[in-house]
């Protein structure tokens, strides 16, 4: 397998893990608050991370130019990212916050040829338009105007804030990946990330609620700290580090599609045919994005 494979395979496992954080999340918040439980997430991811890195033997001290660099994406990608969707799922309904995170490949791409010059050819803004349009078919259940039939909250503008945080995230990152390696770099902004979420922690009065946390509340906390937090993110800086930022990007939109399988198997939510259509133009534009035409043999462009 190429580097380029296991790039786009790792991008892959990481969106998936993101997909399928959302019924943890809903289990954990039952008992604890969003502002426990980023805490209590990103500091397990933390601790797995960092044994990770000793076991390998692989933790070292950077210079002080690249930690800050890190301090500041973790507070970027880490805790402002989450807080802001945490703090707007209070309002925002699943469907329309889908429909706003969904743009998050259209950020990255764009951010990504601006401030990185990454060019976009026309397969893959082809493919970026299809995969947007097959999760405007999943979220809409194939009527398009229901889109259209409501008004906006604040909070659906803090998801749209948080949509360009997580473009200017994987844009910056996949910039200071050039000199550090993606385990070492993913290390500091988690924990960066990590310690600018204990102010709130504290002073909210999270630590009262750690010792009546249940067995259960905690398995979905480990989960979420060890799967979808340091490995996931592990993951897409991996997939960072080797692919465009419009090509790791695009892996997002499979979320909608990993929250409809998960909502069928786990919920037994109806999947339509629309959801199913919907998911096969995701899955193409993605091929589309992550493909490259081949020359002809005469050389002709």
């Amino acid at each position: 397998m190429t580097a380029t494979a296991r790039a786009r395979l790792k991008a892959f496992i990481a969106v998936v893990a993101w997909g399928g954080s959302l019924p943890s999340i809903k289990a954990a918040v039952a008992e604890v608050s969003f502002t426990t439980l980023i805490w209590l997430r990103f500091g397990t991811g933390v601790a797995a991370l960092l044994l990770f890195l000793l076991l390998r033997g692989r933790m070292r001290l950077l210079p002080l130019r690249e930690a800050a660099v890190f301090a500041g994406l973790g507070f970027l990608g880490v805790f402002f990212h989450n807080a802001l969707q945490a703090f707007a799922l209070k309002t925002v309904s699943a469907g329309m916050s889908g429909l706003i995170v969904a743009a998050n490949p259209i950020a990255i791409a764009l951010l990504g040829a601006l401030i990185l010059g990454e060019r976009l050819d026309g397969r893959k803004k082809g493919g970026i338009l299809l995969a947007a349009f097959g999760v405007l078919v999943i979220l809409s259940k194939g009527d398009p105007g229901v889109f259209l039939r409501r008004g906006y909250s604040p909070g659906e503008l803090l998801m749209v804030v948080s949509v360009f945080s997580w473009g200017l995230f994987s844009v910056f990152s996949r910039k200071a990946l050039r000199k550090t390696s993606p385990e070492l770099g993913m290390a500091y902004a988690l924990s960066f990330g990590w310690l600018f979420a204990t102010l709130p922690f504290l002073f909210s009065g999270g630590a009262s609620e750690v010792p009546s946390i249940s067995a259960g509340a905690w398995a979905n906390i480990l989960f979420l700290g060890v799967c979808c937090s340091a490995l996931a993110y592990l993951f897409w800086y991996d997939a960072l580090r080797e692919l465009p930022a419009s090509e790791a990007g695009v892996f997002l939109y499979i979320n909608p599609v990993v929250a409809v399988l998960l909502s069928a198997a786990f919920l037994g939510e109806t999947v339509t045919l629309s959801m199913i259509a919907g998911g096969v133009l995701v899955f193409t534009g993605v091929w589309f994005v992550n493909t490259k035409k081949k020359p002809s043999p005469s050389g002709e462009k």
